[in-house]
């Protein structure tokens, strides 16, 4: 769970899930009202992350019905969506990509 690099706040994974879908580029601590960014690593883990459900596509070509593929993207994309806010670490400046 993130981490408040300013005041020690250990956001709770509710409150993370929220300010996930902010899509801004600072979010601000809910105890401190200081801005927070998120992580490089993070960053980096969360672009790689977003194509784990993609990865289930090629079962396509094994010839399972098309509800199964479609039952295992949706608990795909479900744990994604849980896990994502597990990973996520702030920082107190914001870090380019490269």
């Amino acid at each position: 769970m993130p981490i408040c690099q300013h005041c020690g706040y250990k956001w709770s994974w509710k409150e993370t899930f929220f300010k996930m879908f902010t899509f801004k580029n600072k979010l601000r601590c809910p105890s401190c009202d200081s801005f927070q960014y998120v992580s490089k690593k993070t960053k980096n883990k969360l672009s790689l992350f977003v194509f784990i459900p993609l990865l289930i596509l090629p079962l396509v070509s094994f010839g399972l019905p098309k509800s199964y593929i479609l039952a295992f993207e949706i608990v795909a994309c479900a744990l994604v969506l849980i896990w994502m806010p597990l990973i996520y670490k702030l920082s107190n400046k914001d870090e380019p990509m490269w």
